[in-house]
């Protein structure tokens, strides 16, 4: 799940059952749907999906760090 969803095992542990085999279920549906269409892969969270200019061209760049992360 962290590499489709960004998510961790233990918020993904930490949903209902019912909401871990839906979720299960739509990803296989998605993944199937795509390959048939004939498709690599749909974009995610993961590292391969992740470059600034992928992201620039979505409009999910960011200019400056987190507040966070900034040094000073």
């Amino acid at each position: 799940m962290a590499y489709y969803f960004g998510m961790s095992w233990e918020t993904y542990y930490n949903f209902p059952i019912s909401y871990r085999r839906w979720t299960m279920k739509r990803l296989n549906d998605e993944i199937k749907k795509s390959q048939d269409r004939g498709e690599q892969s749909m974009p995610t969270k993961a590292a391969h999906h992740n470059d600034p200019s992928l992201r620039a061209a979505m409009g999910k760049h960011h200019p400056h760090a987190p507040q966070k992360l900034r040094k000073f």
